[in-house]
């Protein structure tokens, strides 16, 4: 099971779905995203509500997308174009905003 790894050790799962949200839980705006990183900084680290998504394709690849977030998406500190996939690999640093976490392809 893939999941991203905080800076301080914790773990955040990315369940089996095709594609998940990554952002910001607001209920007043309707926002729910399939992860919510709001417990590990994300509001103080800029990380919008819908930020960007990671996609599964076929068995074990990877793919992450910025959402036209407000301050970017980051792969080890490349900036994404929004809305165009880069694939994902295991130990790639991912940087929504200034919050920081590492992709682990599962163990």
């Amino acid at each position: 099971m893939p999941y991203l790894e905080t800076e301080s050790g914790q773990r955040i799962r990315l369940d089996d779905f095709p594609e998940c949200t990554l952002g910001r839980k607001d209920p007043a705006s309707g926002s729910f995203p399939e992860v919510d990183l709001g417990p590990y900084g994300a509001l103080e680290a800029g990380v919008s509500r819908k930020h960007a998504k990671i996609t599964r394709v076929g068995e074990g690849r990877y793919y992450i997308m910025d959402l036209m977030s407000t301050n970017s998406t980051a792969v080890n500190g490349e900036a994404l174009e929004p809305f165009k996939p880069r694939l994902l690999e295991d130990g790639d640093e991912i940087t929504l905003g200034l919050l920081r976490m590492v992709f682990r392809a599962g163990s």
